[in-house]
């Protein structure tokens, strides 16, 4: 499928970079990191090639992630690894839809052309976003022009999104649905839908629901008031890390305007958490940081 091409286009892009600039961890509350650092066939500076996901997965039994992001410099990629210690947690992601309900081929065309500009844009330097309108809108031309495109389709296929999002089986399918829906108008029935979709099973899915509702909430802080902050505070404890990246990120929209007593919750459940997040370096660490400096 052309959004399969996609993703293999980007995760091809990311192993073609030149170094690993850094290796990060994170649930590892209560395991020696350096241990595991030892361990590792790979060290910062080695070159990335396209199998150093499957050497460190196998260098780390136990690992519950080994994400390889780009970009660190000049193009340069960091290795994020996950482990099992008592500050991660599995969370409880909804059961997978069964129907048939994919998007329409204009949309999944223009996802698939919208992503690949995207790449390139991160690649070249030019990941710098656009204000705050509610939806990502990035500087770079050539992938603002596709943003703007899938907010023109989005704004008059709302129903058909949120049936691929709620309905179909295939993870790729609602992947694309979840991130157009971050442009529609917005509706309690698109934060619903949303929200509903931070838990999906797919991490793709996850990823892109989440971040549109830290878009929505970036340009909207008012609608902090109809969306719990349980699913976030799920996620920044999760084992994946692009769980605890976009987690982090929606979960700071939400803390201004949170009570004390969920402020003291978030310190309970998810304290660690933060903590190991904002030890990662740039600004990977920005959200966690902003969260910690709010709690009590």
């Amino acid at each position: 499928m052309k959004l399969l091409a996609a993703v293999l286009a980007f995760a091809a892009a990311l192993s073609a970079k030149d170094k690993i600039a850094v290796i990060e961890f994170f649930g590892y509350k209560g395991i020696d990191v350096e241990k595991v650092r030892q361990a590792l066939p790979v060290h910062a500076g080695d070159p990335m090639t396209e199998d150093v996901q499957k050497k460190v997965a196998k260098a780390v039994p136990g690992a519950t992630d080994v994400g390889v992001i780009c970009c660190i410099g000049d193009g340069d990629s960091a290795i994020f690894i996950g482990l099992p210690g008592k500050s991660s947690r599995k969370v409880a992601y909804n059961t997978a839809p069964t129907g048939d309900a994919p998007v329409s081929k204009e949309l999944a065309s223009l996802y698939d052309r919208k992503m690949e500009a995207w790449v390139k844009a991160v690649q070249a330097g030019h990941a710098e976003e656009d204000g705050t309108p509610g939806y990502a809108l990035m500087k770079d031309p050539a992938t603002r022009a596709l943003q703007l495109a899938e907010r023109d389709y989005a704004l008059k296929h709302e129903d058909e999104l949120v049936r691929t999002l709620q309905s179909d089986r295939h993870g790729e399918q609602r992947a694309i649905a979840a991130d157009a829906l971050g442009y529609c108008a917005r509706s309690p029935r698109q934060l619903a839908a949303l929200v509903r979709a931070v838990r999906d099973p797919d991490d793709t899915v996850r990823n892109n629901a989440t971040r549109a509702l830290g878009e929505i909430l970036r340009g909207d802080p008012g609608a902090a008031s109809q969306i719990s902050p349980d699913p976030f505070i799920d996620l920044v404890r999760s084992g994946v890390w692009t769980d605890r990246n976009k987690g982090s990120i929606a979960l700071m929209m939400l803390v201004p305007s949170a009570p004390p007593e969920v402020l003291r919750r978030i310190k309970a459940e998810a304290g660690d958490a933060l903590a190991e997040i904002a030890a990662w370096p740039g600004n990977w660490a920005f959200a966690a940081k902003a969260i910690l400096a709010k709690l009590p």
